[in-house]
C-alpha cells in the first residue's frame, strides 16, 4: 500500500501543495524546511510586500509598553480587588442587617476586626464561598477561548488576536470601575461575575500575555538559531518588564490606600482611584496596540500555507477494505478536539529512555499541586482577623515587599547557581524553592503576630527561583519541537488549579474558622512538603541520565575538535538522551513532530 502522501486517492489539495512547492514528503523534512527557512523567505520577500527588514532592528520597541501596562494592571488588580471585595461585602452585609449590627455601617466595617467578630466571620465565609464560583466562572471559559485565540494567532497573524484580548481586558477593568461606584446600591458579585466571564470570553490574561510574548519572539526569530543556548535580549527584557509592571502596580496600591479609621470617605475613594488607573492603563494599551504595534507574523506569505492546511486539518483518511483505496471525509467537531488534545497531551505520554517519562508527568503534577497550595486572597482573610487586624495599607506594604523579594530571587538564584558545577541545577533550585514555600506556609499557619507574617517574606527570595527553574527543567525533558505542546499542556492543566484551590482551601477555611483560621495554610504546607520530597526523588532518578548526557556531550566535543566538523543549521539536531522519544514498537529512538 502506498503512503498517504503519494497515493492518487489523497485529497487534491494535498497533491497540489506537494507539486507546487516540492516539499519533502516526510513530516520531519517539512518541519526542517518551514522552521529553518521561514524567516529567510519573509526577509527575501520584504521588498516586494513593503515590509521592513527587522534583522538589524531586533531591539526596536514594539509590544513592550503593552506588557508593562498590562502587568501594571494585574499588579493593581491582584491587591486592590481583594481589598475592595472585603470592604464592599462588609458594607453590603451590614446594610442588610442594620438592626443586628449597627446603623452606622461604614464605621462598623472600619472597626470590623476589633468590635464585631460575628460580622467578620459572616463576611469572610461569604467571600471564601463565592470565590469558588468566581474561579469557575473565570477559568472554565478560558480553557475554551484561550486555545482558539492562540490558534488564530498562529494562522492569521498576531495583531488582531492581541487587539481582541486587550478589548476584553479593558471592558473587564471598566466593569471593576463601575463596581466601585455602585457597591452600596448594587451587589458587587453581579459586577464580579460579569467581569470574570467577559474577560474569559476574550481569552483571559493567558491569551493577552501569550500573544504579546509571541510578538517579542517573532521580532527576535533570527537570533533563535538551532543549537544556540543564548537568550535574546528582547526575551530577557520582556521578563524584566513584566516583573517591573507588577512591582509598579503593587506600589501604586500601597500609596493610594487609606486606612478606614483615618477617613472612611478617602478610604472608599482609594478603591475608585485605583480602579480608574486600571481602566486608564488598559485603554492606553489598547490604543497603543491599534496605532503602534507592528505585525510580526505573516503566515499567508510564507511557503508553509496555513490556509491550505486548514482544509487538511478537517479531513480524515480511512482505508476502504473492499477497494483498497484511501477515502476521505471531513472530521467532526469531536474528532477535531480529540486530535487537538491528542497532539497536546501526547508529549506527556510518549515513551522516553529511563525514568524520563515518569519524571516529566510527575513534575507537571507537582507544578499543579504547588500552585494549588498558594492563594494570596486567602491570606488577606487571615490577616484581617485578630490578632493581626491589618488595614489595607499594611497589607499593600506586605504585598509590595514580597513582590520585590520574589523578583530579586528570580534573577539572583539562577545567577548564584552558575558559580557551582552541579548536575541538575534547575532541579536543585526547585527543591530549595519548595522547601522555602513549605516553610512560609508552616510559619503562616502558626503565626500569632504581624512580625511573624512579615518573616515569611524572607522565604520569598528562594521562592522566586521556582518559576525560572521550572521553565528550564521541564523543556529539558522533551525535544525542541515538542516544547510548545508541552507548555500548552501545562497551561491547560494549570487552568484548573485556581478552581480546585478555591474548592479545597476556602472550604477548609470556612470549616476551621472558629478554632484555627490558619489550618488551611497548614494543609497547604503538608502538600508542599510532599512535593518537596517528591522532587528529591525525581532528582535522584534523573541524575544518572544527566551524568551520561554530560559524558556524551564531552565525547562529541572531542570528536568535533578532532574531525573539525562545523555545525550547519540544516543538519539534523543532536538530541540528548532524556528528550528523545522512544518508538513503542521497535524500541528505537525517534523524534516526535
Amino acid at each position: 500500500m502506498a503512503d498517504g502522501y503519494t497515493t492518487t486517492a489523497v485529497h487534491p489539495v494535498r497533491r497540489r501543495y506537494d507539486s507546487e512547492h516540492t516539499v519533502p514528503q516526510s513530516d520531519i523534512s517539512m518541519s526542517v524546511v518551514t522552521d529553518d527557512t521561514r524567516f529567510e523567505n519573509i526577509r527575501r520577500r520584504s521588498t516586494i510586500y513593503g515590509l521592513r527588514d527587522r534583522s538589524s532592528g531586533c531591539c526596536a520597541i514594539n509590544v513592550e509598553p503593552i506588557l508593562f501596562l498590562i502587568t501594571c494592571c494585574f499588579g493593581l488588580m491582584s491587591t486592590n480587588s481583594s481589598l475592595f471585595t472585603y470592604w464592599a461585602r462588609c458594607v453590603e452585609i451590614a446594610s442588610e442587617n442594620q438592626e443586628k449590627y449597627s446603623h452606622n455601617v461604614t464605621y462598623t466595617c472600619a472597626l470590623i476586626a476589633k468590635s464585631n467578630n460575628t460580622l467578620q466571620d459572616e463576611v469572610e465565609r461569604d467571600i471564601a464561598s463565592m470565590k469558588i464560583w468566581l474561579q469557575i466562572c473565570g477559568c472554565l471559559p478560558t480553557l475554551i477561548t484561550s486555545p482558539i485565540v492562540g490558534n488564530w494567532s498562529d494562522r492569521n497573524g498576531r495583531k488582531a488576536p492581541l487587539l481582541f484580548s486587550l478589548l476584553g481586558f479593558f471592558l473587564s477593568n471598566l466593569i471593576q470601575l463601575l463596581a466601585t461606584l455602585t457597591y452600596e446600591s448594587i451587589n458587587i458579585y453581579y459586577w464580579s461575575f460579569s467581569g470574570e466571564l467577559l474577560m474569559a470570553l476574550f481569552g483571559g490574561g493567558a491569551a493577552t500575555f501569550s500573544t504579546a510574548l509571541a510578538i517579542v519572539t517573532d521580532d527576535c526569530r533570527h537570533k533563535l538559531k538551532p543549537g544556540s543556548s543564548t537568550v535574546p535580549f528582547r526575551v530577557g527584557l520582556a521578563s524584566f518588564i513584566q516583573s517591573l509592571g507588577m512591582l509598579t502596580g503593587t506600589f501604586i496600591v500601597s500609596q493610594m490606600s487609606v486606612p478606614a479609621l483615618t477617613s472612611v470617605e478617602r478610604h472608599a475613594e482609594s478603591y475608585f482611584k485605583v480602579a480608574f488607573i486600571q481602566v486608564g492603563f488598559s485603554l492606553i494599551a489598547l490604543i497603543y496596540a491599534i496605532f503602534f504595534v507592528r505585525e510580526t507574523h505573516f503566515p499567508k506569505r510564507e511557503d508553509f500555507q496555513y490556509n491550505q492546511f486548514d482544509q487538511l486539518d478537517n479531513i480524515e483518511e480511512e482505508l476502504d477494505e473492499t477497494s483498497g483505496q484511501i477515502s476521505t471525509h471531513k472530521k467532526s467537531i469531536i474528532g477535531k478536539f480529540q486530535n487537538y488534545f491528542g497532539q497536546i497531551f501526547g508529549v506527556l505520554l510518549a515513551r522516553r529512555p529511563g525514568w524520563t517519562r515518569l519524571c516529566l508527568c510527575v513534575s507537571v503534577f507537582f507544578v499543579f499541586i504547588e500552585f494549588l497550595s498558594f492563594d494570596p486572597a486567602l491570606l488577606l482573610l487571615l490577616v484581617k482577623r485578630m490578632p493581626f487586624a491589618w488595614n489595607d495599607k499594611l497589607f499593600s506594604y506586605f504585598s509590595l515587599l514580597r513582590t520585590i523579594l520574589t523578583s530579586v530571587g528570580m534573577v539572583l538564584c539562577p545567577l548564584l547557581l552558575t558559580l557551582f558545577h552541579w548536575l541538575g541545577k534547575d532541579s536543585l533550585l526547585i527543591i530549595l524553592a519548595l522547601a522555602a514555600s513549605a516553610g512560609a506556609s508552616f510559619l503562616t499557619a502558626f503565626a500569632t503576630t504581624t512580625n511573624q507574617i512579615f518573616y515569611t517574606c524572607m522565604f520569598a527570595v528562594l521562592m522566586g527561583g521556582m518559576q525560572p527553574a521550572y521553565r528550564s527543567f521541564l523543556p529539558r525533558m522533551v525535544a525542541k519541537e515538542e516544547t510548545a505542546r508541552l507548555l500548552t499542556a501545562v497551561t491547560i492543566i494549570m487552568s484548573f488549579s485556581p478552581i480546585l484551590s478555591s474548592i479545597i482551601f476556602n472550604s477548609i477555611f470556612n470549616a476551621t474558622l472558629d478554632w484555627w483560621a490558619g489550618f488551611s495554610f497548614f494543609v497547604a504546607a503538608i502538600f508542599q512538603t510532599v512535593v518537596f520530597f517528591g522532587q528529591i526523588v525525581i532528582h535522584l532518578l534523573m541524575r544518572p541520565q544527566w551524568k551520561l548526557e554530560k559524558q556524551l556531550r564531552a565525547h562529541r566535543g572531542l570528536e568535533n575538535e578532532d574531525r573539525e566538523i562545523d555545525y550547519h543549521p540544516g543538519d539534523a539536531e543532536q538530541r540528548s538522551i532524556s528528550n528523545t522519544a522512544v518508538d513503542s514498537d521497535s524500541g528505537s529512538r525517534r523524534e516526535n513532530i
